[in-house]
């Protein structure tokens, strides 16, 4: 240690002399303390970072468990904003972002997933289904045919998946491939044991699209002889006898499909429309009350009672029943109200 003598140095000197190693000593002082705090500062942010990103992937993970997924993707966003990674997180993120509507990211995350873990089916399905319902909103052929690739994926990883086949057939269907969209309903009926009056009605709706009524009649009746609880396949079955101008097997399709399942709503209407196109007002009001008094919410019933009774004369009727089908999203109600000078935005 050095010995300053005082009584040799001016006093001027000594106190230059002290305060140098004042400031000399403070400096030190102030970048020890700094760095302490930064090491304090980095120890703690890794820590609690961590705890935060778990924290909020646990939050978005509970949520997307009980479908609230505006709040799910909401905090799968910060989660993975956090570092969070991992192919079920982008895949739950791009599940939640697909039930919102949001296609394009939806489609992105669930390409991180599979990119990720390359051999999953549900996900290559999820992205099949995500670019099918983006192609439907934009009508784009290419982008489903972007569908059809993730849903090949997705049966050559899992070739029980009967959804995938269903949604391919869409797919090709919406590009207007009803060959090929037959093709894989058929593959699908040899490949497993899925169901045959589901497929066979499938491939009558190709043949109906292309208006090749009578083999899609063939089909819908295939259905029916494998299981003749299907009242779907009664009613495509009586469309079809409309188009070959067979009303009354037509009407007993429809009656059929009543006897079955008594609760089904839609034959009533097709029989009550029948009874309207025919300019038979007060029959098609007899049919359609009866699909009302099964389920009030149904526009067609509320469009059909609505129309049946503006034809009868009785407009008070005819708007009460227009108006609830309207509410009930029916476009051609909105249509006739106009007509008749009731504007719903007013």
């Amino acid at each position: 240690m050095v010995s300053y003598n005082t009584d040799m140095v001016p006093a001027h000197k000594v106190a230059g002399i002290l305060k140098k190693k004042r400031d000399t000593n403070f400096r030190i002082s102030v970048i020890l303390t700094l760095c302490f705090l930064l090491v304090c500062g980095i120890v703690y942010y890794a820590k609690n970072s961590g705890y935060s990103k778990d924290v909020i992937l646990q939050k978005a993970n509970s949520y997307f468990a009980h479908e609230q997924y505006f709040m799910a993707a909401k905090y799968f966003n910060k989660a993975v904003g956090l570092g969070a990674e991992g192919p079920e997180v982008f895949r739950n993120y791009g599940v939640a972002l697909f039930k919102l509507g949001n296609y394009d990211l939806a489609i992105k995350n669930l390409k991180l997933s599979v990119e990720i873990d390359p051999y999953n089916s549900d996900t290559y399905y999820l992205l099949g289904n995500a670019y099918y319902q983006k192609a439907y909103s934009a009508n784009s052929s290419d982008m489903f045919l972007q569908s059809v690739e993730c849903l090949e994926k997705a049966i050559n990883f899992s070739p029980d998946m009967e959804k995938a086949y269903i949604l391919i057939g869409l797919s090709y269907r919406n590009c207007g491939m009803q060959d090929t969209a037959r093709a894989w309903y058929r593959r699908a009926l040899l490949a497993s044991n899925f169901s045959p009056p589901g497929f066979y009605n499938l491939i009558g709706h190709t043949f109906r699209e292309e208006e090749r009524y009578k083999e899609a009649a063939d089909y819908y009746q295939r259905a029916i002889d494998i299981d003749y609880t299907f009242t779907a396949a009664y009613c495509n079955l009586g469309d079809m006898y409309l188009k070959m101008n067979d009303k009354a097997a037509a009407m007993l399709k429809y009656k059929r499909a009543i006897g079955v399942e008594p609760n089904y709503v839609l034959p009533y209407i097709k029989i009550g429309q029948v009874y309207y196109d025919d300019l038979c007002f007060d029959d098609a009001v007899f049919w359609a009350l009866q699909a009302f008094n099964i389920n009030s919410d149904s526009d067609k019933a509320n469009y059909l009672l609505g129309m049946s009774y503006k034809e009868l004369g009785r407009k008070n009727e005819a708007v009460e029943y227009l108006q609830k089908a309207a509410y009930r999203g029916s476009d051609e109600a909105v249509y006739e109200l106009k007509n008749i000078g009731i504007d719903l935005l007013r």
